[in-house]
C-alpha cells in the first residue's frame, strides 16, 4: 500500500460496498461470522459515506441458516434430554443388562455425541459409512476406493495400531461404536417429529432439502471475514455464488502460510470482492516493519494483569477512549475476572467487554448451589429438618437477607440454641419461602424459580436506590443483574424439561444438572461497542482491527487453542470423511493471530512462565515464528515483569495507653474506680502476659471471635464436657434430680449408708462430700449410671439443655461421647486409689482482693482488683487442702522457678500459673470461705494455715501406676503453696502493675508460636 499506515478491513469493505452501490444499501445482506461486527461496521459506513444512508442487514451465518430452515432450533438442553432417551433406548436393546445410567452422568457424553453428530451435518458426511463396524477391516477397506495404495497403506497402520489388542477400553469403545449409527439415525427421525433441530441437522436440511424458505437467490449478499468453511457453508455460498460478494480478510505475508491455508482455497473457489492491492501489504514490504512489537514474559497467569496498567499509560490517550482502537485480547478467557478489577477507573472510562463472563463466578449461582444442596442434602424427609451445615451458608449468604431480613437473627438464634436439625414448622417457620419441604424434583424446580424472581424484583428495587449497598459500578450492577436472568433461563430449562416430557429425576441428579448447566453459562455484557477501551476474546476479533494491541496468555494450549478435541470419532476417520480436525484448529488460530496483528501498530504480546498453575508455560509457537523471523527478529523487545520481592517490614504493633484506654480499663478492673468490675481471671492473665496487645483486643476494645456452630467438639467444649460430668460425678444426692433418677437415687443412696458417702449441708450451694472407694466402686459396678452422667453433660454444655438421647448422636459425637465415659471411668479409678477423702467443693467459684500502689496523681486510693476463678475441685485428705484442676489434654510443663511464670515463652507453663494463681486466691480469702454466699461464711471455715496442695490431673495419665499431679516447680512437688505465696504474689502483682502503668504499652509478641491458633493473627499480619 501507498500508505504505511493500513486501513481497517472493514473501513475497506464499508468504502467498496458505497463504491459499488452508493447510500442505499437496503437490499443488502450483510453476513458476517459474528453479529457484533455489524455494530462497527455501521460505524465505518457513516465515515466513509459522510451522510445518512440506508444501511444493509446484518447477520452471522447461523442466522442466515436458520431463516431458510422451516422448523426452529432446538434448546441445548432438550437435544440432551432427547439424545439420552434415544441412547438409553437403543443401548438397552443390544446389551445384556440395561443402562443405570442417569440424565447427568450422560450429560458429559451427550455434548460429546451432539458435538460429533453436528460435525456430521455440517459436513455432510455419510453417517451409515463413519458409523460402520470397526472391526470388518476389509469391508472399511473396500470404501477407500479413491485413495492411492500409499494413502491406504498409511490409513492402515493408523487403523491396526488404534485397535491393536484387546483391553476392555477398546471394547467398551466398540460396543457404542456400533450403536451410534442407530443412535444418530433414531435421535434425527425424533427431533424431525418435533420439527426440531441441532444447528449441523439445521444447515444439512437447508443444503439437501428444496425448502421454499431457502435464501432468495435474487437477493443480493455480502459476506465479510470468514476463514474456515463446513461443508454446508461452502455449497451455501456456491448456491448465492451468482448474486454475492466475497470478502476476504488476509494478507500475502501468510497467505502461503498455515494461517492462508482456507482462504486460499476459498479465494480461488469465490474469488474476492476486494483488489488484492487493497488487502495486501506492499510488494516485499513485510506488514509489520513499522509496528512496534514487545514480549512479556509473566512470572504468573495472574500477574500478567500488572501489565494493564503500564501498558495503558503507553497509549497517551484520554480516559474516555472515544475510539475503538485499542483492545485487551484474552486467549485465555478465565483471565476476564482479574483484567476486569486491573484497569484503573481513572484511566479508563470507558470499557466495552465483547465476551462472557462465567456465571460460576456470580452470587446467583452461588446461592443456587448452596440452597439446592440444603433441600437435596441437607433436608431429613424422616422428621423435616435441615442439617445446620447446609442451613447456615444459605442464611449468611447476601442474597438471603434481600429477601428475608431475619436471616442474621435466625442464624444467630441456631448457633446460640446449638440447633443441628432445624425443624420445618419450628423456628424456620420465620422464613417459610426458604424452608420448606418439597416432595419431588419438579416442585425444587419451581422453588428455585420462585426464588430468583424474588431476589431479581427486589434486586432491581433497592439498586435503583440513590446509596443503596448494590448500587454501585455499573457493569457489576449490570452484571449482577444479568446473571439473574441467566439463572431463571436455566432453571427455567431445567422446570420445563421436567414439565413438558414428565421426565422424572431424583433432587441429587436435579443437582448435579443444575451445576453442570451453570458452568456452561456466560453472562454478555451490555455496553457502547464503538468506543472504549475493548476486552475481547480471540474469535470477537474476527474481522475486527486495532491500532493497540494487548494480548494476555500468549502460551501454547491458549494460542493456538488446546488440541485435545471432545469427539468420539478417532482423527483418522474424521480425516478421511472431511471433518474437522486438530491440523483444522491450528490453522484456525495461526489466521486469528495473524490477521489480528497485521494491522496493529502497538503490539504487546504477554505469556505466562509458570507451569504451577496450568502446566501450560511454553510460549506460543507463533510468537517463536516471529522471533525467527528475519524481518523482525532485531525488531521485538523483550522483557519479563518482575515482582517487587521485597522482606515485609513489620515492626510489632504498639498501643499507648491514652487517658481514653486507662479511663476503660479501670472501668473494667479496678474496683475503687467501679464497684461492679470485673475480677482477672487466670486465662486474662494468661493471654497478658503471653500478648498484651492481644489482652488490649480483648478485654479492653471488646472484640471476639465469631461464635460457630460445629456438630464436631473442638478442645474446648470437649473439655467443658468433660468437667461438667466431673461434677456431677460428686455432686450432692440431694441435687442429683437433674441426671439420675428416683430407682438410682436409691441405689446410691443405699451405697452411701453402706459406709461409702457422707453429704453434709446439703440443702446449701456449700457442702463436704465424705468420699469412700465403695461410692466409686458402685458407678464401676453400674456403668450405666457414668453413661448417665455424661449424656446429662451433652445436654448442659453442647445442647443447650434440649431434651437427646444417644440415638441422636452422630458418629462423631458417639465417639466423643464414649470417650468421654472412659475418661470418667479412667478419674473414678484414679480417686479410688486415694480413698476416702473429703470434697470441700465443686466447681468453686473463688476471688481474692490485692491492693497496688496508686500511680496516678489525685487519686490516692490506688487500685484494687480480685483476681480469681473456678477450681474445678477442691479436696481435703490428711490435714491437707487439694486444688484438683482437671486437663483433658496436653501433658505437664516443669517451669525452674516462678520467675518463668510470668515470662512470655514458648510453651509456657500457663496451666501452673493458673492453679497457683486459684491457691493465691483461696489464701487472700480473709474468711477463708468456700462459696460467694455471705451467708454461709460461718459454716465453711477451714484451718488458714492448711497446707494447700496445687494439683494438675492429666486424665490421660491418670492410669499410670507412678502418677502424681502434684505440680513440681524445679522438680520439687509444691506440697503446700504458702512456701511459695510470697513469691508468686510479689510477682503476680508486679504483673499487674504493669497493666495498670500508663507507661508501659500494650506490645504484640514476638514469640510467633503464641500467634499460631490466635484468633487475632490475621488483624496482626501474622
Amino acid at each position: 500500500m501507498a500508505d504505511h499506515t493500513p486501513q481497517p478491513f472493514l473501513s475497506l469493505v464499508a468504502k467498496d460496498l458505497i463504491a459499488r452501490f452508493g447510500t442505499d444499501l437496503s437490499d443488502i445482506t450483510v453476513v458476517f461470522p459474528n453479529i457484533r461486527a455489524g455494530l462497527f461496521f455501521n460505524n465505518y459506513l457513516y465515515k466513509e459515506a459522510q451522510q445518512p444512508l440506508w444501511a444493509p442487514h446484518y447477520m452471522s451465518i447461523e442466522n442466515l441458516f436458520e431463516q431458510a430452515f422451516a422448523g426452529q432450533k432446538g434448546d441445548s438442553m432438550q437435544l440432551i434430554a432427547g439424545l439420552y432417551e434415544v441412547y438409553i433406548q437403543v443401548f438397552n436393546a443390544h446389551a445384556t443388562e440395561p443402562s443405570t445410567e442417569t440424565i447427568d452422568e450422560f450429560f458429559f457424553f451427550g455434548e460429546v455425541l451432539l458435538n460429533d453428530f453436528d460435525d456430521i451435518d455440517k459436513n455432510l458426511v455419510n453417517a451409515r459409512a463413519l458409523f460402520s463396524n470397526l472391526q470388518d477391516l476389509d469391508a472399511l477397506r473396500d470404501d477407500f476406493t479413491h485413495l492411492s495404495d500409499d494413502q491406504k497403506e498409511a490409513l492402515m497402520r493408523r487403523f491396526r495400531q488404534f485397535f491393536a489388542g484387546d483391553t476392555a477400553l477398546k471394547t467398551a469403545f466398540r460396543n457404542i461404536w456400533n450403536i451410534l449409527g442407530e443412535v444418530y439415525t433414531k435421535f434425527k427421525q425424533k427431533l424431525q417429529a418435533q420439527n426440531t433441530a441441532y444447528p449441523g441437522m439445521l444447515m444439512r436440511a437447508v443444503i439437501e432439502g428444496d425448502d421454499p424458505q431457502s435464501p432468495d437467490d435474487k437477493s443480493h449478499y455480502v459476506f465479510v471475514g470468514f476463514n474456515v468453511l463446513s461443508k454446508c457453508e461452502e455449497q451455501l455460498f456456491k448456491r448465492l455464488k451468482s448474486n454475492a460478494l466475497f470478502y476476504w480478510d488476509y494478507d500475502q505475508y501468510y497467505l502461503e502460510t498455515e494461517a492462508g491455508r482456507f482462504i486460499k482455497h476459498n479465494i480461488q473457489k469465490f474469488g474476492s470482492a476486494l483488489d488484492t492491492s487493497a488487502v495486501m501489504s506492499t510488494e516485499g514490504r513485510h506488514p509489520l516493519m513499522t509496528a512496534e512489537i514487545t514480549f512479556l514474559a509473566s512470572p504468573s497467569e495472574s500477574a500478567q494483569a500488572a501489565a494493564i496498567s503500564p501498558w495503558i499509560d503507553s497509549l497517551n490517550q484520554l480516559s474516555s477512549f472515544t475510539e475503538p482502537n485499542s483492545a485487551i485480547v484474552l486467549c485465555n478467557e478465565k483471565l476476564l475476572p482479574i483484567v476486569m478489577h486491573a484497569i484503573p477507573p481513572q484511566k479508563v472510562e470507558n470499557v466495552n467487554i465483547t465476551m462472557g463472563f462465567p456465571i460460576t463466578q456470580t452470587a446467583i449461582s452461588s446461592f443456587l448451589q448452596v440452597v439446592t444442596e440444603m433441600q437435596t442434602k441437607g433436608y431429613r424427609a424422616s422428621d423435616q429438618t435441615f442439617y445446620y451445615k447446609y442451613v447456615l451458608p444459605v442464611l449468611r449468604h447476601p442474597y438471603t437477607s434481600l429477601i428475608f431480613p431475619g436471616a442474621a437473627t435466625l442464624e444467630k438464634t441456631i448457633i446460640r440454641e446449638k440447633l443441628f436439625f432445624i425443624a420445618c414448622k419450628g423456628i424456620a417457620c420465620n422464613a417459610p419461602t426458604l424452608f420448606k419441604p418439597l416432595p419431588d424434583t419438579l416442585a425444587l424446580a419451581g422453588y428455585l424459580l420462585e426464588l430468583i424472581q424474588a431476589i431479581g424484583q427486589k434486586h432491581e428495587v433497592d439498586t435503583s436506590k440513590e446509596g443503596s449497598e448494590l448500587d454501585g459500578n455499573q457493569i457489576y450492577t449490570g452484571l449482577h443483574q444479568e446473571s439473574i436472568f441467566r439463572a431463571y433461563q436455566v432453571v427455567n430449562r431445567l422446570h420445563a424439561l421436567l414439565t413438558t416430557e414428565n421426565r422424572s429425576m431424583g433432587k441429587p441428579i436435579f443437582l448435579r444438572l443444575l451445576r453442570k448447566l451453570l458452568s456452561t453459562v456466560q453472562i454478555p455484557f451490555h455496553g457502547e461497542p464503538v468506543k472504549g477501551l475493548q476486552i475481547m476474546g480471540v474469535l470477537e476479533t474476527r474481522t475486527l482491527d486495532f491500532k493497540n494491541l494487548l494480548m494476555l496468555n500468549v502460551n501454547e494450549g491458549f494460542m493456538p487453542g488446546t488440541t485435545g478435541e471432545n469427539t468420539f470419532v478417532p482423527q483418522f476417520l474424521r480425516e478421511h470423511f472431511g471433518m474437522s480436525t486438530i491440523d483444522h484448529q491450528d490453522s484456525i488460530y495461526a489466521y486469528y493471530f495473524y490477521r489480528l496483528i497485521q494491522r496493529a501498530e502497538k503490539i504487546t504480546l504477554v505469556y505466562s512462565t509458570d507451569k504451577t498453575q496450568t502446566g501450560k508455560a511454553e510460549i506460543s509457537r507463533f510468537l517463536l515464528q516471529l522471533l525467527v523471523d528475519p524481518d523482525l527478529k532485531d525488531k521485538i523487545q523483550r522483557f519479563s515483569l518482575q515482582a517487587a520481592i521485597k522482606p515485609r517490614q513489620t515492626e510489632a504493633i504498639t498501643v499507648a495507653k491514652s487517658p481514653e484506654i486507662m479511663q476503660a480499663l479501670n472501668n473494667r478492673f479496678d474496683f475503687n474506680t467501679n464497684s461492679e468490675a470485673r475480677a482477672f481471671s487466670p486465662t486474662a492473665l494468661n493471654t497478658y502476659i503471653n500478648c498484651s496487645y492481644r489482652f488490649y483486643l480483648e478485654y479492653i476494645k471488646g472484640l471476639r471471635e465469631k461464635e460457630e456452630l460445629a456438630d464436631e467438639l473442638d478442645n474446648s467444649v470437649f473439655g467443658n464436657i468433660f468437667h461438667r460430668a466431673a461434677e456431677y460425678l460428686y455432686q450432692p444426692i440431694t441435687n442429683r434430680h437433674r441426671h439420675v433418677d428416683r430407682a438410682e437415687q436409691a441405689l446410691v443412696m443405699s451405697t452411701g449408708a453402706a459406709g461409702g458417702v457422707e453429704a453434709s449441708h446439703a440443702n446449701k450451694s456449700d457442702f463436704q462430700l465424705e468420699v469412700s472407694g465403695e461410692y466409686l466402686d458402685g458407678f464401676l459396678k453400674q456403668p450405666y449410671l457414668i453413661e448417665k452422667l455424661v449424656l446429662e453433660a451433652f445436654k448442659k454444655e453442647y445442647f443447650n439443655e434440649r431434651n437427646v438421647h444417644k440415638e441422636d448422636f452422630n458418629g462423631e459425637q458417639l465417639i466423643n461421647f464414649h470417650v468421654i465415659v472412659e475418661m470418667i471411668k479412667r478419674l473414678i479409678r484414679f480417686d479410688r486409689q486415694h480413698t476416702p477423702f473429703t470434697i470441700r467443693g465443686l466447681e468453686l467459684r473463688i476471688a481474692g482482693e490485692y491492693a497496688l500502689p496508686d500511680r496516678r496523681e489525685g487519686h490516692p486510693q490506688g487500685v484494687s482488683v480480685r483476681i480469681g476463678g473456678i477450681i474445678d475441685r477442691l479436696d481435703e485428705k490428711d490435714g491437707k487442702l487439694y486444688i484438683v484442676d482437671y486437663k483433658t489434654g496436653g501433658s505437664a510443663k516443669e517451669p525452674k522457678s516462678i520467675d518463668e511464670l510470668f515470662e512470655p515463652k514458648t510453651n509456657r507453663a500457663a496451666h501452673i500459673f493458673q492453679t497457683f494463681v486459684y491457691a493465691s486466691a483461696l489464701l487472700q480469702e480473709g474468711d477463708s470461705r468456700l462459696c460467694g454466699n455471705p451467708s454461709v461464711r460461718e459454716s465453711t471455715r477451714f484451718n488458714d494455715r492448711m497446707p494447700v496442695v496445687p494439683q494438675l490431673l492429666y486424665i490421660r495419665q491418670a492410669h499410670k501406676d507412678d502418677y502424681s499431679p502434684t505440680v513440681l516447680l524445679n522438680k520439687e512437688p509444691i506440697t503446700d503453696f504458702h512456701e511459695v505465696q510470697s513469691d508468686f504474689n510479689t510477682l503476680l502483682l508486679n504483673k499487674i502493675d504493669d497493666l495498670f502503668n500508663p507507661g508501659i504499652p500494650f506490645v504484640q509478641t514476638e514469640i510467633s508460636q503464641t500467634c499460631e491458633y490466635c484468633s487475632f493473627k490475621e488483624l496482626c499480619n501474622r
